[in-house]
């Protein structure tokens, strides 16, 4: 095989799944021979990586875009995407992706001779470096996995940390987001109730109850003594963020659907401490390593918690439940009548395992 110069990273999932990869990034650009690092990834996540120094190119595949063209104006924009990837002349795929037909094009198309991805269900039969996956992302963290198969591909990961990086306006965006948070004082925190759009109609199955977040807010700022509350989320979780805004007797700003991902970032930047589902959001604030609680309930926090573990960072989940986790094989129980593993963590047992990790209190702000 050629000397590897040239590598494109294939990655269509969300914003923490991305963040994830940026060890990965990181690693390549520290080998001296490696010249060129491109991205394929979706179109809902290029804020996260645009000013990531690691990274050279930037392709966007935006399939929401080409389900509504005309098959001809889809197989024109395919074949533009995949002749400005073929002129590339990769030596590597690093295929995130857990499908076939990046890796098969990769081979067929693009003439890339060393492609690796996960060996999961028979899906890398056009991978000819494979990283076996039997149970899919299980017994470790989803970043570690990452980890492992770019050094299946003859990568080493030695520093396994989350990066994300500001546009070059962050002063700016500074200014505009202490206007927008000027009532909430020096000293507020950061919620978001939803956890993002990943799971559409199953959303339910991540969102700790808003009546819970509304007493455990109470508790912590009476405790604390924080002096507001920002409320964010995406334009589908207004209502929901609407709903918590209502419960709160302190200072509030709700911004779901009003910022950007850089916004967001130089928001929790701002804040004492992040509070949210498990989502996107959780790992750009451990990514910042901004303080943060992180609520689970079908998902092990041991696979997609805040990476790596940290002492300003809680993982909170429902204990003794002998039914959680119940993702596996990237699969959970949408039959489950009950949700306990969410709806029967009360404030009290949240605020118990939160101080557990924050024994030495929460970082002061402003």
């Amino acid at each position: 095989m050629r000397t590897l110069r040239r590598v494109l990273v294939v990655h269509p999932y969300g914003i923490g799944d991305l963040l994830f990869v940026t060890p990965v990034l990181r690693a390549l650009r520290l080998l001296p021979a490696v010249e060129t690092v491109d991205l394929l990834i979706g179109s809902r996540t290029l804020e996260v990586v645009e000013h990531n120094p690691h990274v050279n190119g930037i392709f966007v595949l935006d399939k929401d875009k080409l389900r509504r063209q005309t098959r001809t104006r889809k197989f024109r924009e395919l074949l533009d995407l995949g002749m400005k990837l073929r002129a590339k002349r990769y030596d590597l795929l690093l295929d995130f992706s857990l499908r076939p037909e990046n890796a098969f094009w990769s081979l067929a198309f693009l003439g890339i001779p060393k492609r690796a991805g996960f060996a999961y269900k028979r899906r890398a039969v056009f991978h000819n470096v494979r990283y076996p996956l039997p149970e899919g992302y299980w017994k470790q963290h989803a970043a570690d996995f990452y980890a492992g198969l770019a050094e299946a591909a003859g990568i080493p990961v030695a520093d396994r940390f989350l990066e994300y990086y500001f546009p070059p306006e962050k002063a700016e965006l500074e200014k505009k987001m202490a206007q927008r948070t000027a009532a909430l004082g020096r000293k507020f925190i950061t919620v978001s109730p939803g956890g993002g759009d990943s799971w559409g109609r199953e959303a339910d199955f991540k969102r700790w109850p808003v009546g819970n977040y509304a007493v455990l807010i109470g508790m912590m700022q009476k405790k604390y003594g924080f002096e507001g509350v920002c409320i964010v989320g995406s334009k589908a979780e207004t209502e929901l963020c609407g709903q918590l805004k209502n419960a709160l007797g302190l200072p509030v700003v709700v911004l779901a659907g009003e910022t950007t991902i850089a916004e967001t970032a130089v928001l929790l930047q701002k804040s004492s401490l992040f509070v949210g589902n498990d989502g996107g959001l959780v790992h750009l604030a451990r990514a910042l390593e901004v303080p943060l609680v992180a609520f689970y309930g079908p998902v092990p926090p041991e696979v997609y918690g805040p990476y790596p573990v940290s002492p300003d960072a809680a993982a909170v989940f429902k204990q003794d439940l002998a039914c959680r986790p119940c993702y596996y094989k990237f699969r959970f129980k949408k039959d489950c009548p009950t949700i306990a593993c969410l709806k029967t963590l009360a404030p009290e047992e949240a605020l118990e395992q939160i101080e557990r990790v924050f024994s030495g209190g929460f970082p002061q702000k402003g």
